[in-house]
């Protein structure tokens, strides 16, 4: 019994990376209506920043901020791009995101990153600091993502309908 007690307390020092995490998220209900993820640091900035929405036309606007860049550039997104980040969170199963994880160990300092994906009805909303969901999970953001930067990687400099600073684009 005495043995089994230690083995029991050691638990947490055996697995120090796995993360904690709390929250849950519901399905969502209806298609996709917006996106947005970022991945920070302890800088002002992001290291990366997109958000896809439609503007008041209805147009798809790609926003994104790289490199602790604080400008914002806008450009416009593909029609399609709503029906694949729907695919993502259908195939990964995106729902089934957390909304917090952190680490079991204290650490004052490196990386954040946030996703909120609206639907017509509901949202998934998740967050860590230091400490991310289980892989297999974490691949449908970053399949979205990948999406996301092979869209921007195709613009050119004609294709930016405008700069803002990331502050003021957040309101």
């Amino acid at each position: 019994m005495k043995l089994l007690f230690s083995l029991v307390m050691m638990l947490p020092l055996l697995f120090p990376l796995v993360p904690k995490s709390s929250g849950k998220n519901d399905r969502p209900d209806g298609p996709s209506t917006s996106y947005e993820f970022s991945y920070n640091s302890t800088m002002m900035y992001p290291i990366t920043y997109y958000k896809v929405s439609r503007d008041e036309t209805g147009a798809v606007r790609i926003g994104y901020l790289l490199d602790h860049d604080h400008e914002v550039t806008v450009i416009p997104g593909p029609e399609d791009i709503f029906e694949r980040i729907d695919k993502a969170v259908a195939d990964y199963k995106l729902h089934k995101l957390k909304n917090s994880y952190w680490p079991r160990m204290q650490i004052l300092d490196g990386y954040g990153w946030h996703a909120y994906i609206r639907f017509q009805k509901r949202g998934i909303s998740s967050g860590g600091s230091n400490a991310w969901p289980p892989k297999k999970i974490y691949a449908g953001i970053s399949s979205i993502n990948n999406y996301i930067k092979s869209v921007i990687d195709a613009s050119s400099e004609e294709d930016v309908l405008f700069r803002q600073d990331y502050q003021e684009y957040r309101k």
